[in-house]
């Protein structure tokens, strides 16, 4: 029996992609990680204390249905408390939305480039992606994606703002795009930045999401705007009760820890510390933008804790020498086109002083391309 008939595991699996570990741990060394768009500032007190409450109770069993959280999600954004799923993170649910909606010899849409949980999410359920290169400015080039649904097309990955060029969706492009995907498509709308993109000026898709009459999910979580990524909780906004009955039935059913859920309820509860996250992230966001154009860079216009920038010269050499020489993790954008292109998470005042300390030299010290 040679490899492709071996039934287990399934054949197509050998061409998953190897997944992209970035690392999270240094021991001793001191380190500015700006390669995660982590929030460089702590979570709100609330969520110190209500996590510590919580770990009284660790031999007990989450709340699997994750009651007070969901009402607490559904007041904050007028939303069915039915209606809501949380996980692990919002990498869950991507590979959640592909098992509810892919198959060997179907076919997924994602913008290119794009997150590394979409390919992976598709090639898990032996589904083709098909990737769309982004428009000039970063943004999801709506009309070539639209032209590149088929037949075989059930999922679509939509994100605004875009990971990893930063680019906000206005609301013209976003009510296109889930009017005219067909219904025999599931939308993703995967708002992992948008509280940020909000704070940006972007707009609400809730109008948008209403025009729609085939199957949406939208995707959102802790990690970014409240300070949690520690934690992993992400959380699904449904289209429909189908939809929330299909997630629940794939789900994993203890899926998310009461430390998380604790953490989380108390995040939402303090206003004025996320507040605080996003006016800083704007602030710095824009003293780095301005940097970097100063040192000659093209910046992608963006509304999320990271920039893309344009080096003009080979990406991987300089993160590597911000890495090495500066303790300063960065992150290149592995995708054609894209070799130049750093992305740089935003953080805090002193963050955006070591970088637009050392890369300038850097850039100065390297033949351009």
């Amino acid at each position: 029996m040679n490899d492709s008939e071996k039934p287990v595991p399934k054949p197509y699996l050998s061409s998953l992609p190897k997944p992209r570990i970035p690392p999270t741990e240094f021991g001793d060394r001191q380190v500015r990680r700006l390669h995660l768009n982590e929030c460089p500032y702590p979570p709100s007190p609330r969520v110190k204390q209500a996590v510590a409450e919580a770990a009284d109770r660790l031999n007990l069993y989450p709340d699997g249905a994750w009651t007070e959280l969901s009402a607490a999600i559904a007041d904050h954004w007028n939303w069915p408390a039915d209606r809501i799923v949380c996980t692990n993170g919002s990498d869950e649910l991507l590979m959640l939305s592909a098992q509810l909606s892919l198959s060997p010899g179907t076919e997924a849409i994602a913008p290119g480039p794009c997150f590394p949980g979409y390919p992976r999410a598709a090639a898990a359920q032996g589904a083709k992606l098909v990737q769309i290169p982004v428009r000039e400015d970063g943004g999801i080039d709506v009309r070539a994606t639209l032209d590149a649904v088929t037949e075989k097309t059930r999922l679509v990955f939509i994100t605004t703002p875009m990971n990893p060029t930063g680019t906000l969706m206005n609301a013209e492009e976003i009510g296109t795009l889930l009017r005219e995907i067909p219904d025999h498509a599931l939308a993703v709308l995967d708002e992992a930045y948008y509280e940020l993109g909000r704070h940006a000026g972007g707009p609400d898709h809730a109008a948008a999401l209403a025009q729609r009459s085939g199957p949406w999910i939208v995707l959102r979580t802790f990690s970014k705007a409240y300070g949690l990524a520690g934690l992993r909780l992400g959380y699904a906004l449904c289209g429909s009760d189908d939809i929330k009955r299909s997630l629940d039935n794939l789900r994993i059913t203890l899926n998310v820890s009461r430390l998380s859920q604790a953490g989380a309820l108390a995040a939402l509860s303090d206003a004025d510390h996320t507040a605080m996250i996003l006016n800083k992230t704007a602030d710095e966001r824009a003293r780095l933008t301005a940097g970097l154009e100063a040192a000659g860079c093209t910046v992608m216009p963006s509304a999320t804790n990271f920039i893309a920038a344009n080096l003009s010269r080979p990406a991987a050499d300089i993160v590597r020498a911000l890495r090495d020489d500066a303790n300063i993790l960065t992150q290149a954008i592995p995708y054609p086109g894209f070799e130049h292109w750093i992305r740089i998470s935003i953080g805090n005042a002193e963050d955006t002083a070591a970088v637009l300390d050392r890369l300038p030299a850097l850039l100065s010290a390297t033949d351009r391309v």
